[in-house]
């Protein structure tokens, strides 16, 4: 089969004869129909390989959709020629196959594309990162790519009463307005202009991953209010926070991983069933589908971006990839 490896800094590969992953136990393997490229992790693993220790340790392609090809002793929950959406798969999904655990299988309905049904692969995570909303709650959320604007929709979902969309780019903005938020604003990315966006808000989403992001979160909150890291720190991975306003704010504090099994199939039981409600808005996330071979040609256009220089740092763009949200790669 064919597949991409990342092999070095800026540095993939298309081997034309890997060999076909074979299912263990509990084991599902998936015939890829499309694999869309992460904004944050596969661009800091592309970028920082061998810079960065967990750049290389993180799977690379990790957002496929597809149909079940086959499947190990012991699955269950699916059999092979069920249309399928992957949490986290083991193997790459630049590729013909994938490999995953059942456990990270969602079912993906006839009517979605593949192409939109990849994207799902956020899902869960804005499940679980927006797990702390309630009812009437006061939401910002900054950063408002691909995992932000899925945190966006999701905070509407649980009844947040005022979103506040934060992000360094007018059209991005207008996608937040559409997937509901109620408030949009532009800034340049300061500290000064994060700490203006709000006053008091009762969960602030950190949907970007930077020093400065973080730490705005924590000034836009209300006493006792919630802080969420959704956005991975891959480029900045020491953060240095003031822990006295912590403390003198009693903030509350939570990130969108999953660390047990238990939450994952939580998270996934919610996201297969949000997915057949059709109010996602999957098409306004998806923006651009290449053919496998032009996986090069998805990561250069993906790496005009501000997010993949450290924070502080003088960065040759002002913002995010021009009109670019969900880039799709299909086999």
């Amino acid at each position: 089969m064919r597949r991409y490896e990342l092999v070095g800094r800026r540095d993939i590969r298309l081997v034309t004869d890997a060999p076909v992953p074979v299912p263990g136990p509990l084991e599902v393997l998936v015939r890829v129909r499309a694999c869309t490229v992460c904004n944050r992790s596969d661009l800091a693993y592309y970028h920082y390989y061998g810079e960065r220790e967990h750049c290389a340790q993180g799977c690379f392609g990790h957002e496929v959709a597809g149909v079940v090809e086959a499947v190990g002793p012991g699955v269950t929950r699916v059999a092979p020629g069920r249309r399928v959406f992957v949490r986290t798969p083991l193997t790459t999904g630049y590729a013909d196959f994938a490999l995953a655990r059942e456990i990270a299988v969602g079912l993906l309905p006839d009517e979605v594309p593949f192409e939109q049904g990849a994207i799902l692969q956020l899902l869960p995570l804005a499940v679980h990162a927006t797990r702390g909303v309630r009812l009437g709650d006061r939401v910002a959320v900054i950063g408002q790519g691909p995992v932000g604007l899925m945190a966006l929709r999701m905070a509407a979902l649980r009844g947040a009463s005022r979103i506040t969309a934060v992000d360094l780019d007018d059209w991005r903005l207008d996608r937040s307005a559409l997937l509901g938020a109620d408030t949009t604003r532009r800034v340049d990315g300061s500290a000064a202009a994060l700490r203006e966006v709000a006053d008091g808000v009762d969960v602030a989403i950190d949907a970007v991953g930077t020093p400065t992001t973080l730490n705005a979160c924590v000034d836009l909150v209300r006493q006792n209010g919630l802080v969420v890291m959704l956005g991975t720190h891959h480029v900045d991975t020491h953060v240095t926070l003031d822990l006295v306003t912590w403390e003198r704010k009693g903030l509350r504090v939570h990130s969108s991983a999953e660390p047990l099994d238990t939450a994952r199939a939580e998270a996934l039981a919610t996201a297969e069933r949000l997915v057949r409600s059709r109010e996602l808005y999957l098409p306004e996330l998806l923006t651009h589908t290449y053919p496998l071979e032009d996986l090069p040609k998805a990561m250069e256009q993906l790496s005009a971006s501000r997010a993949l220089y450290p924070d502080g740092e003088q960065a040759p763009y002002d913002g995010p990839p021009h009109r670019t949200l969900k880039v799709a790669v299909v086999p």
